[in-house]
């Protein structure tokens, strides 16, 4: 970093906003790896753990339009600062819990709304104090400390839930979060001062809605598109109180409240009165493309890891530390990659703004990495047989570590390439929580085509072994119930239940058909990523070649 952009903000200062990053990345990745010490301690179920990840990135993203707002009225180091202590709160109350429910109101509510400035504000920083080579330079190592932090909440949360209990697992973030507030006076002083009163009607509408249109999708595979799979109940009331699923149920609520907030951010516009978002990057077309294939790249990993967090203790028989020592390939081959491009394949000039062009194209290196990320998909499909062994899941994470490193490297600098200076902190505030709810979509998406074709394989595998056929309704009601048990009892739990069951003779091969199964529920959420992986390809033909100087 050169020292004139350096000082101004100071290192310090810096690394204060780069241990935020890793304290959140750290956070989000302890859960999947301290998941079946928390399923067991509650006798809860892998689905409501997973409900409670995904529920935290949802709110984080959903309360990004809001927090944008408070930056530009309170000053963005003071809503900082006030995120980190209730983030600290959220956090300690987590390690606490009594309960299921507590877990799940500390975590995803207090964590994830504190969480949301304390994700845009280190990138936004680092956008309005490093220019040229500096900038690539802090980029690299926020991308590196974030990729660094999903690493050690695995690999450390993992470490120490099998060794002290998954509640110890909480308390190396609060460790760095203390350190962070000790720096706190090293922090830039982003204050300002807006005469505009704050938005909270719009703030309030657009939370609303886009929660419940987010909430509602992530609910589509549970409950249905449509028809409702199974009843939705608050205090034992049924909603909706008629033969439709919740999912387009609060998707629909959703749609009216963002129409309700379209007309009032159009009314307090026409008034010259507060509004809460000037959403001109959304009307960009560009922006908005790179911002969604980022988010399918943040869905696809994501949600791969997630999957495998889940049938690596299932086919291998391992615990949480040791799953997380077969995955980490993956993270380790991104965070070289993403070094290594921007350090010997940039000469950080631009054809905007100097001499000599990047050796490579960021474009191509963008579809290079995407490139590898399919290739990286199909090498983990194949691996999959019976007896898998954690060398053999090797390959296919280190080529998908390869495609994340080269795609991470240059995507957001591409996507901004439509953005103004003056634009660059809200695009932060809302690209950053798109990421998030990425992450959210990932493991739920992915997470439930593993369960639903896994639930199928082990109905139909156990009927063909007992003689016996069923009617469509029948089996689909099956299929319905034993997914249900996935989500809500322990492996132990699910086999007596079988057992129970069963005839004696399937005793034996409960094992080998629970196996079976999982591996080609693994295989077929292998195949949904692939094409979500196309998808993501297509979205990025319209990027520029090379980033603008302003990006």
């Amino acid at each position: 970093m050169s020292q004139a952009q350096t000082f101004q903000i100071g290192r310090k200062g810096f690394w204060a906003l780069s241990l935020t990053v890793f304290m959140v990345a750290y956070n989000v990745s302890v859960i999947p790896a301290i998941m079946p010490a928390i399923v067991s301690e509650f006798s809860s179920s892998v689905g409501y753990i997973q409900t409670i990840l995904v529920l935290f990135s949802l709110i984080t993203a959903s309360f990004a339009p809001t927090a944008e707002n408070l930056c530009r009225f309170y000053g963005r180091t003071p809503v900082f600062l006030t995120g980190l202590v209730f983030y600290g709160i959220g956090i300690g109350l987590t390690a606490l819990s009594p309960s299921l429910g507590v877990l799940a109101v500390s975590f995803s509510l207090i964590t994830g709304l504190a969480a949301t400035p304390l994700i845009s504000t280190p990138w936004t920083v680092v956008d309005l104090f490093y220019k040229g080579k500096s900038g690539e330079q802090a980029t690299v190592v926020l991308i590196v400390i974030s990729a660094m932090g999903g690493l050690s909440g695995a690999l450390l949360g993992g470490f120490i839930a099998s060794r002290l209990g998954w509640r110890w697992a909480f308390v190396p973030s609060l460790v760095i979060l203390v350190g962070v507030w000790i720096l706190k006076r090293s922090l830039p002083k982003l204050i300002t001062h807006c005469e505009q009163p704050i938005d909270w009607v719009g703030g309030l509408l657009s939370f609303l809605g886009l929660g419940s249109i987010l909430t509602g999708i992530t609910l589509t595979i549970e409950f249905g598109w449509w028809e409702p799979k199974r009843l939705f109940s608050i205090a034992g009331v049924v909603l909706p109180p008629f033969a439709l699923s919740i999912a387009p149920t609060l998707i629909a609520v959703g749609v009216i409240l963002l129409g309700f907030f379209v007309f009032w951010q159009r009314r307090q516009a026409d008034r010259s009165k507060a509004s809460l978002l000037r959403a001109g990057l959304l009307r960009k077309r560009g922006f908005v493309l790179g911002m969604l294939a980022s988010m399918l790249h943040t869905l696809i990993v994501t949600g791969v890891q997630f999957n495998l967090y889940q049938f690596v203790p299932v086919a291998l028989s391992l615990n949480p530390f040791r799953t997380a020592l077969t995955v980490i390939p993956y993270n380790l081959t991104m965070i070289i990659v993403v070094v290594v491009v921007l350090k010997y394949l940039t000469l950080g000039v631009y054809p905007t703004g100097g001499t000599a062009l990047q050796r490579f194209p960021p474009k191509h290196i963008i579809h290079s990495g995407i490139g590898f990320l399919a290739v990286g998909i199909v090498v983990l499909y194949r691996s999959l047989y019976a007896h898998i062994t954690s060398l053999a899941l090797m390959p296919g994470l280190i080529i998908m570590g390869i495609g994340s490193g080269l795609f991470v490297a240059y995507i957001s600098r591409l996507t901004y390439s439509a953005a103004s200076i003056d634009e660059k902190p809200e695009g932060s505030g809302i690209y950053n929580p798109v990421q998030n709810l990425g992450s959210s979509l990932g493991r739920d998406i992915l997470g439930a085509a593993l369960i639903s074709f896994a639930s199928k394989d082990i109905v139909d595998n156990v009927l063909n072994q007992v003689g016996q056929t069923l009617s469509p309704s029948d089996r689909n009601q099956l299929i319905a119930q034993l997914q249900e048990m996935i989500k809500t009892l322990s492996q132990q739990e699910i086999r007596e239940v079988f057992i129970s069951k069963l005839p004696s003779s399937m005793a034996p091969l409960i094992r080998s058909i629970s196996l079976e199964a999982v591996t080609s529920g693994m295989q077929t959420s292998l195949l949904f990523a692939l094409v979500l992986t196309g998808i993501c390809f297509l979205l990025t033909i319209t990027l520029p070649k090379y980033p603008s100087r302003l990006s």
